[in-house]
């Protein structure tokens, strides 16, 4: 049908560009949502693997006590707080020392050869979604520090 007065065509012509633009806007407002989530889950994702690669540097070098294991601590808050001895601030949002496991191998005598970083359990809480990494980031590391009996 051909308007042939142009105010009918133009109240046509606004109702349909109130529906294009409804329907423009919810799917322009999804991609960009998706995005930002999508970003913000890498952004957690690197924080954590720079982390524990920092950690994992100071790890080959601290001094091993295997009876009492108080390495395990500093190394926990290497990864946590980017300090050993703590601090208040994670580096990661949310990032706690219990989410971080330590474990190494030894030889025979019970000489450290390599220790490994992981992360366990930590959630990535985006404004819709939520991830959980187990077991990653890690990075293992071959011991270079002093071993205490």
């Amino acid at each position: 049908m051909v308007c042939t007065k142009s105010r009918s065509c133009n109240r046509r012509r606004a109702g349909s560009v109130l529906i294009e633009f409804a329907l423009s806007f919810t799917l322009l407002w999804t991609c960009l949502a998706g995005i930002f989530q999508f970003g913000y889950a890498i952004y957690c994702y690197n924080a954590l693997a720079i982390a524990v690669e920092n950690a994992a540097a100071y790890a080959s070098n601290v001094d091993f006590d295997a009876t009492a294991q108080t390495f395990i601590a500093k190394i926990q808050n290497a990864v946590v707080f980017g300090d050993p001895d703590g601090g208040v601030t994670p580096l990661v949002p949310g990032l706690t020392t219990g989410e971080v496991a330590v474990t190494w191998t030894t030889d025979t005598a019970g000489a450290p050869q390599t220790i490994t970083i992981t992360i366990q359990g930590y959630t990535c809480n985006a404004v819709f979604n939520s991830w959980t990494w187990n077991g990653k980031p890690f990075t293992t590391v071959r011991y270079m520090g002093v071993w205490k009996l």
